[in-house]
């Protein structure tokens, strides 16, 4: 906004907030990634990352909880289980939040929901943070430009397929067996592997 005098954009700046959430940390790694620690209005934190490629890919990857309740053993984020689901403006803020970072020749290519939480666990304000992200009124990105992760909820990937097709789904078996997944992702033990092949 260079038509504005920097003492007006200051003062709009005092005055007004963008976004909801804070930048609590900002980490840049030597390969161009950059990781955002961001505290909520209730005094929580969840992360999201920028990733680039020398294809010229710029990808976001997305948190949709604070905390998880899948119980994973080898993730953090699940240490004190799910606290709550993000909001769909929360979601979209982390999007916002890290195109932010873009250099002016960049382009956010990409979305990858695999942050903190499990996605299929908050499917309705994801779709709606999505829907934003790839409305032509939105940020435009490409709905096949969009991978959903998930530890394997059955309802939850065949209600992804009714509602929003389009998108790509990568589910985390982690084991090729249920004896194995059910000490690696507790949530296995009430879902079990042939209940998600079946589903997706």
């Amino acid at each position: 906004m260079s038509d504005v005098p920097k003492v007006v954009r200051r003062d709009l700046k005092k005055a007004f907030k963008v976004f909801s959430m804070q930048v609590a940390s900002h980490r840049k790694g030597s390969d161009g990634t950059e990781k955002l620690l961001l505290r909520t209005q209730d005094g929580e934190f969840v992360e999201c990352v920028l990733l680039r490629d020398d294809k010229g890919n710029r990808t976001v990857c997305i948190s949709t909880q604070v905390g998880c309740g899948m119980g994973c053993v080898f993730c953090a984020s699940g240490l004190d289980g799910v606290v709550r689901n993000l909001t769909s403006g929360e979601i979209l803020e982390q999007i916002l939040q890290l195109k932010c970072l873009l250099e002016p020749e960049e382009r956010l290519s990409h979305i990858v929901v695999m942050g903190m939480g499990e996605p299929l666990a908050n499917l309705g304000r994801l779709l709606g943070a999505l829907h934003r992200a790839t409305h032509k009124d939105g940020l435009g990105i490409s709905a096949r430009h969009v991978t959903i992760s998930t530890v394997g909820l059955p309802h939850g990937i065949r209600r992804l397929a009714e509602l929003s097709p389009q998108y790509h789904l990568a589910v985390s078996l982690h084991a090729p067996n249920d004896e194995l997944r059910n000490r690696l992702v507790p949530a296995n033990r009430r879902i079990g592997i042939q209940a998600i092949l079946e589903a997706a």
